[in-house]
Parts: structure tokens; C-alpha cells; sequence
């Protein structure tokens, strides 16, 4: 059975917006995932960072809220806030529904520019940190 996730109904809907995949080709991983070698950018990492459970006097309320974060990594600081860009307008205010696994809402909540030193690398890569809240019904 596969892993009920909200956050890969997120990547589903990333990766079925032609604006955002024309730009990545597919490359987007869980962080836990090392992806193929030698890298290619742009490409979008994401985690989950928590998740916040509601409880009332008759036990769980049953809709939690997922923190997700997003990393877009590109090798200009104009293409990773395009691509950045593109994401928001997909996920920001997103509900649907991908495996059986229903979203219900989603809010980008957070978001940062970094410069990212590559080890033994003449050039740096250029990324952009967004935090989204997911509500979806845990069944």
C-alpha cells in the first residue's frame, strides 16, 4: 500500500503544471531520496517539517496540518525566483485529489532566497525556500 502523503499530491500537482515542469523535467525528490548523477537543475527537493494534530474534547478532530518545505535549487538567482514563482501560483490556495489522498487546502505560509556553496564548485547554486500548510483529512 503506498504512503498517504499530502505532500506528493503537492509534488503530483508540480509536476502536472506544464509552467513548473517545463523548467524541472520531472526532477523533484523527497529529501530522503538522492536523485541521478551528475545533477541537473533546476530541481525541487521537498521535506516534511511537522505536523500539528487537533484535538477536541471528543478525541481527534481528524483534519491535521502538514508544514511542507519546498527547495528550488537553479544556477541563476532569476531562474530559481521564476521557478519559485510558478510554484506558488500552482500550490498556494491548492485543493485536490491524487491516489485517494484529498487536500483539502493549502497555504504558502513562508518563503526565502539562499546562495548555496558547492564544495570544490567555482560557481554557487542559487535556492529558494518556500513552507507551505497542508489540511487533509487523515483517514
Amino acid at each position: 500500500m503506498p504512503l498517504k502523503s499530502p505532500e506528493a499530491v503537492l509534488r503530483s500537482a508540480l509536476v502536472g503544471s506544464t509552467a513548473v515542469n517545463s523548467m524541472i523535467s520531472g526532477r523533484i525528490y523527497p529529501l530522503r531520496y538522492v536523485g541521478p548523477q551528475p545533477v541537473q537543475y533546476p530541481l525541487i527537493i521537498w521535506r516534511r517539517s511537522g505536523i500539528q494534530r487537533e484535538q477536541s474534547f471528543n478525541g481527534p478532530v481528524g483534519v491535521p496540518r502538514v508544514t511542507a518545505e519546498f527547495f528550488m535549487y537553479g544556477t541563476s538567482y532569476e531562474s530559481v525566483r521564476d521557478l519559485a514563482d510558478k510554484c506558488r501560483h500552482v500550490l498556494d490556495g491548492y485543493g485536490g485529489t491524487v491516489d485517494n489522498v484529498e487536500v483539502k487546502q493549502v497555504a504558502l505560509t513562508d518563503e526565502s532566497d539562499d546562495l548555496v556553496p558547492q564544495e570544490g564548485a567555482e560557481t554557487s547554486l542559487y535556492s529558494v525556500r518556500q513552507q507551505y500548510e497542508i489540511w487533509w483529512p487523515e483517514t
